[in-house]
């Protein structure tokens, strides 16, 4: 048996789990791995080509794991809860960085690709992405400028509560 047909059975092995991907291969008579495999490949296409790139990337980045934190939450295990919060971080990370560089970025041939790859690498567990770059690039930054960070915090919340305060006087 070839690689291909080796991971082949191993996806559809993993597709059986859903109950969803069951019931459109009964249907339709199309094996599961092929409506999967039809599917990614048009969004890479459409991710490749920039058509609808911006909005398959953030639902890409968004909504896996939003459910997985979701699962996280009520499972007992602490390990998933470390592996998405880790997750949320260096994503959050990303977007700020990517406000500020949008306009640059987007002139980037196949930006939307290369950005779906990485948020691949962030989110799949087979990489551990979003860990690598939490401890080898996040982490260290933060821990540097924490106390700074702290006290710029402090500050806000006490110019806010003084906004807040003389905004009840006048009422």
């Amino acid at each position: 048996m070839d690689k291909a047909q080796i991971y082949l059975a191993q996806l559809d092995k993993e597709l059986s789990k859903y109950p969803l991907a069951v019931e459109a291969e009964k249907r339709t008579h199309v094996p599961k791995t092929y409506m999967v495999a039809a599917v990614v490949g048009v969004f890479a296409i459409l991710t490749i080509f920039n058509i609808f790139g911006a909005l398959i990337t953030t639902l890409l980045g968004f909504l896996w794991p939003a459910y997985q934190s979701y699962k996280a939450i009520e499972d007992s295990d602490k390990e998933n809860d470390t592996q998405w919060l880790t997750y949320w971080t260096v994503f959050g990370f990303f977007n700020v960085i990517e406000v500020f560089t949008d306009v640059l970025l987007y002139w980037i041939p196949f930006y939307y690709a290369f950005k779906s790859v990485i948020i691949l690498y962030l989110i799949l567990p087979q990489f551990q992405g979003a860990k690598v770059v939490y401890v080898s690039i996040i982490s260290p930054y933060l821990l540097k400028q924490q106390s700074g960070i702290d006290a710029d915090i402090a500050k806000i919340k006490k110019q806010a509560a003084s906004v807040v305060g003389d905004v009840s006087k006048q009422e």
